[in-house]
């Protein structure tokens, strides 16, 4: 429990400051914590040979010291000096990263406090050094082209691109109309493939769209302000003549909101794009009352009612597939495509763990739909029920990631095989989750044939979940394969075969056609865990060596179910994972 009366009194050893009453916090416009303590501290800062008067609040949160104060500078000092760098559009000034898990000294909280405010006049002060400064607006550009300057002035992140880094190929878009994609209203690329993506996405949740036309221009923005009128936007561009040519052009066959003018900021080792559009012009007809006197479309952008209105500025998030994988691993890996057949609670399951992975392309095969007794195991959920399950799979998958490619066939394995054999041979792996042995000896032996030509995993479980096995098979291992599945006594299985035991296995809810093998989702997830950092193995760095996985269930359930487990299930423990060279 923190002493703030003695903390203060501390403080005040070095500082001019005073603990604020709750009417006086509460007039004060700030992102203060909820019912917190605040210090307004009084100081002197020395800029440019001029001695300022500056306002700071500490804003304590009700879980200090666990977590870190905020210090605020009030709004008639930042009137005074802005802009300053690392002082956000609520004031609070950025002391710390929030990002890292930041660990107070729980014992020295007196030092920590007058660390913070020595450091908030530190950042305060540096903003005299022009070069500094310069460099901290162009390095921290996003936070500053987001800021709202006045209450007319309308930043919005309404875009987003899937641009490479290194790539200088004509940049495209479009601007979704009636409805906001994912809270954004454009989407920018310099690929045809990634825009037909997002128009399908787009599709989907009927979502229109229409090409914008787009201009580049470089980017000169030093320091905010960076409001910027409609009639200031037409002095930056017409610094290029030829820019301006073609701005009028774009003007003239495009609605104002689907002209897009952007540039790229690349000072953090990446791209970065952000621009602006024209929004709310209305153009009104002749006869109507329209500007007679105008003699072009893009006049209305200098016409005394338009030209002090601000453009809307934008900011483009990417989600470039190797910019999310760097944002999430650190690093950049080979992408890779798998075809799966079977959608079942196992194949779909797997899903989850495979979208982790750098797989830019799946191919799904099934031909069931998602019925209501598939829900508790299944990936896919209610609002899914009758749909096929590629389908299902496809729209999780997609709304991952809209740029990963997805291709599905709702057929069965069997004439994707005999008729179309190259949907599954064009991936880099085959994984088949499908739970049924003759399919499964009908595969190895097309592997054998040479038909199926690409690495293979076959995924199954036993009732109850008593094991679940992975087979790893390279094509010229496949004769080993076809002859392990093929013994009746499977050389790994946890429950025995005796005749009898497939009535405490196999249940019926009461008509024909509803039986069904009983196992947790649980348990599922569970050896989809244990296997997964092998699957990995295999599927990123290349692991071409065959090889059995068997993950031993909770063998107390099979006792208390009266099931006869095998010596292999004897001799090893639940939860277990065993492997074994094919």
């Amino acid at each position: 429990m923190i002493d703030y009366e003695l903390l203060l009194k501390e403080i005040e050893k070095t500082e001019t400051c005073r603990n604020l009453e709750r009417d006086e916090i509460k007039p004060l416009d700030y992102n203060f914590f909820k019912d917190s303590i605040v210090w307004e501290i009084k100081t002197e800062i020395t800029l440019n040979d001029k001695c300022f008067d500056v306002k700071l609040f500490l804003s304590f949160p009700n879980d200090f010291p666990l977590v870190a104060p905020k210090i605020f500078i009030s709004n008639e000092s930042y009137e005074i000096l802005k802009y300053i760098p690392h002082i956000n559009e609520d004031l609070s000034i950025c002391i710390f990263d929030e990002g890292l898990n930041l660990i107070l000294p729980k014992n020295n909280v007196v030092e920590f406090i007058e660390l913070m405010i020595s450091k908030a006049k530190k950042i305060i002060r540096e903003s005299e050094d022009v070069v500094y400064k310069k460099e901290e607006f162009k390095r921290e550009f996003k936070a500053y082209w987001e800021l709202s300057y006045s209450k007319d002035d309308m930043p919005q992140k309404l875009g987003f691109h899937s641009i490479p880094y290194y790539s200088t190929n004509k940049i495209i878009g479009i601007k979704f109309t009636n409805l906001l994609l994912s809270e954004y209203e454009y989407y920018i690329c310099n690929d045809e493939n990634d825009l037909e993506k997002i128009k399908k996405f787009a599709d989907n949740y009927k979502c229109q769209y229409k090409e914008v036309g787009i201009l580049i221009i470089e980017n000169n923005f030093e320091e905010p302000p960076f409001e910027i009128t409609f009639t200031e936007s037409l002095t930056i561009i017409k610094k290029d003549i030829n820019n301006y040519s073609k701005f009028k052009e774009l003007c003239r066959n495009n609605d104002f909101d689907c002209v897009l003018v952007i540039f790229v900021n690349n000072s953090n080792s990446t791209n970065e794009y952000y621009g602006w559009t024209y929004k709310n012009i209305q153009l009104l007809d002749r006869k109507n009352g329209g500007y007679r006197n105008l003699k072009s479309k893009i006049d209305y952008l200098s016409h005394h009612i338009y030209k002090n209105k601000y453009v809307t500025r934008l900011t483009f998030d990417s989600i470039n597939p190797n910019r999310l994988q760097l944002r999430t691993t650190g690093y950049i890996e080979i992408q890779k495509s798998i075809t799966i057949s079977g959608l079942g609670s196992v194949g779909s399951n797997l899903i989850f763990f495979l979208k982790n992975l750098p797989i830019n392309n799946f191919k799904l095969i099934d031909i069931e739909r998602l019925s209501s007794e598939n829900i508790k195991r299944h990936l896919s959920g209610f609002s899914f029920l009758k749909y096929n399950k590629v389908d299902a799979i496809k729209n999780e998958i997609k709304n991952s990631n809209p740029l990963i490619d997805v291709d599905t066939r709702i057929e069965s394995v069997i004439s994707i095989i005999q008729d179309e054999v190259t949907f599954i041979n064009d991936c880099d792996y085959h994984i088949v989750a499908i739970g049924k042995t003759l399919i499964e000896e009908y595969i190895i032996k097309s592997i054998i044939e040479q038909k199926l030509t690409k690495p293979t995993f076959i995924f199954w479980v036993e009732p109850f979940l008593a094991s679940g096995q992975m087979l790893f098979i390279m094509p010229s291992d496949a004769e080993k394969a076809l002859n392990l599945i093929r013994n009746k006594n499977y050389e790994y299985s946890v429950l025995s075969n005796i005749e009898n035991q497939q009535d405490k296995t196999y249940l019926v809810e009461g008509s024909c056609q509803t039986g069904y093998f009983p196992y947790s989702s649980s348990y599922l997830i569970q050896f989809i865990s244990s296997i997964f950092p092998y699957l990995k193995e295999h599927i990123t760095n290349n692991d071409h060596k065959s090889m059995v996985y068997s993950w031993i269930g909770d063998k107390e359930l099979l006792s208390s179910k009266g099931l006869v487990i095998t010596d292999f299930g004897n001799t090893n423990n639940s939860y277990q994972l065993i492997i074994n060279n094919l």
